[in-house]
């Protein structure tokens, strides 16, 4: 089968990829202005390169009509926004963002041994293991999406997009939107799913840049976007 998506779609995914190139090649100018020593910093650099690569993977989806794989990683995106922002609302933010791997993998031991599918051999207390491991948990506890949204100034694009990114990727009903009565359903590439999320990738992708570039090279935090007006725009 093959699939062609129609001009406008196309020239508006070609200018989201010039401006993803643009910001790879800034990465390393960011790269040399980086503090190492600074958290706030490394999370940024990060973050970003981070976005730029999965934005790659949105456009090589959107490209060949798949329009709500291509929408879980605008999800990824937005996710990766807020821990940048967060991040730079005060020094321990990051350092909780930072050590946020170490929270997970030990959560992971947590409920493994809870469950009994591993045991803690030659521990002299067990029961004290256990609640050391909850109690580092606790230590790098990381805040729900609203909360993270509602810190940030991020709250009114979290209410008006997060739901469609989730439903995205958690394959509820809602992907199918006004297909679901005549359930229009195909295996098959189309475009259903991709014009409607165009302008919000490209008012993501520019904020993260912002974001980064900003702080890191002015030591300024990046205005929040009049998401609104800018989810309006044609």
């Amino acid at each position: 089968m093959c699939f062609i998506l129609p001009k406008e779609i196309c020239e508006d995914l070609k200018n989201l990829r010039e401006m993803n190139d643009d910001i790879k090649n800034r990465l390393d100018y960011l790269k040399e202005k980086t503090n190492k020593q600074d958290l706030q910093h490394q999370v940024l650099l990060i973050s970003l390169a981070r976005v730029v690569k999965y934005f790659d993977a949105y456009l090589g989806l959107a490209e060949k009509g798949f329009g709500e794989p291509a929408a879980c990683m605008l999800r990824s995106i937005y996710e990766a926004s807020l821990w940048m922002r967060w991040s730079l609302e005060k020094h321990e933010n990051a350092e909780v963002y930072f050590n946020s791997s170490k929270a997970e993998a030990i959560r992971m031991v947590g409920k493994i041994v809870s469950k009994g599918l591993a045991q803690l051999k030659n521990a002299p207390d067990p029961e004290l293991v256990k609640q050391l491991l909850k109690t580092e948990v606790k230590k790098y506890k990381l805040p729900s999406w609203d909360k993270l949204a509602k810190e940030t100034g991020l709250d009114d694009f979290h209410t008006l997009v997060y739901p469609m990114l989730s439903a995205m990727s958690h394959g509820t009903m809602m992907f199918l939107g006004e297909r679901l009565e005549k359930l229009e359903v195909s295996p098959y590439p189309d475009e259903i799913n991709i014009k409607p999320f165009i302008n919000i990738a490209s008012i993501l992708l520019i904020d993260c840049h912002g974001v980064c570039e900003d702080w890191i090279i002015n030591g300024q935090l990046h205005p929040v976007p009049d998401y609104r007006k800018l989810m309006t725009m044609p």
